[in-house]
């Protein structure tokens, strides 16, 4: 019997040691389940498709069918679609065998929007939650044309999604536009990444910022773009929010003390020098600072980390409070940010 014991326990501790160790790097503070739910009842996130409404109209009376897309679709079709460039840039839009060939796919990938239209469902409720004044935008489905430097648009009360920019990794036309988009941007363009891109381009609303600023303050913007981001889609690793691969994710991990020496010891936090500021937050297959082992924009990433620890050590001021502090050196100190080596 102690034999059977002793093997028991012994295969209970290799189970143990085998199960993932749960994150405890991420922070979201807790939120009243009952309040967010009785918000979200009145919220109901429908993505508008105008890439089906346009093409969907029949060619041969596009002027007509234009205008009749005001109703629904004034927001891209302007009070007057029907003049003569107009119906000249549509009609080439159509017929552009590329948009042709993206919207066939887009129809195959988002035959509906159901688990994207919860998502955001769920979003705006926690949303509303955090700013009860705050005003859900009305979301839209557009086929871009492989504008990769905006796959989402926010714009006061709107949220427009390429949705031709999520149509997985692999996708082949991605691939067939060579140098023109980097290699390492691809992973991004698949349909997990579309809930965090909105987020993150929805808080430029909610969040304050200084027209001149350090590296540090930079750094920062983007931490609580991404924060702001995790707060409305609590679910997201930060593999989707910063667009990293597993193995640059554990490199931050085993590096974090190490990153934030070299940011003190070369004094770079304070700085306002662009090209610094670009090569600390700019997109960019590996951090210029770090190697090629790492990966872009490590000041984001640190800017994450400073905006979570404000969180864990002032659990009596609200999140909001953190969002509109433009200073960056309160942010840090009252953050206490200090990686363990």
């Amino acid at each position: 019997m102690k034999k059977q014991y002793y093997c028991l326990m012994f295969v209970l501790m290799l189970l143990l040691c085998a199960c993932p160790k749960k994150d405890n790097s991420s922070f979201v503070p807790e939120v009243e389940d009952e309040v967010v739910e009785e918000i979200t009842k009145n919220i109901d996130v429908k993505i508008n498709r105008y890439d089906r409404a346009l093409f969907a109209i029949n060619k041969d009376s596009l002027a007509q069918g234009l205008l009749d897309l005001q109703k629904d679709y004034r927001f891209f079709v302007g009070d007057t679609p029907n003049t003569p460039e107009n119906i000249r840039q549509m009609t080439a839009y159509l017929n552009d065998p590329v948009v042709k060939q993206l919207y066939k796919q887009v129809e195959k990938v988002y035959p509906d929007c159901e688990d994207l239209d919860k998502g955001l469902t769920e979003g705006f409720g926690l949303l509303k939650y955090y700013y009860p004044n705050a005003t859900v935008p009305k979301v839209y489905g557009i086929v871009s044309g492989l504008y990769y430097e905006m796959p989402v648009i926010c714009q006061d009360t709107v949220l427009v999604i390429g949705l031709d920019m999520y149509l997985g990794s692999n996708y082949k036309l991605y691939k067939q536009l060579g140098a023109v988009v980097p290699q390492y941007m691809y992973r991004r363009f698949s349909k997990e990444y579309i809930l965090s891109d909105c987020f993150k381009e929805m808080a430029f609303q909610y969040i304050s910022f200084k027209n001149s600023n350090t590296a540090l303050e930079e750094m920062l913007i983007e931490g609580k773009r991404m924060m702001f981001a995790q707060l409305m889609s609590p679910t997201t690793p930060d593999s989707i929010l910063l667009g990293y691969s597993q193995d640059k994710m554990q490199w931050l991990t085993d590096n974090q003390s190490q990153i934030w020496g070299f940011l003190i010891e070369k004094n770079l936090l304070y700085s306002k020098d662009k090209t610094i500021v670009r090569k600390l937050v700019g997109d960019a297959p590996f951090s210029p600072y770090f190697g090629k082992q790492s990966p872009g924009k490590v000041g984001a990433w640190v800017g994450l980390q400073i905006c979570r620890a404000w969180m864990k050590n002032n659990p009596d001021k609200p999140v909001t409070e953190l969002f509109m502090e433009k200073e960056g050196q309160k942010i840090l100190t009252q953050s206490k940010y200090k990686p363990q080596k």
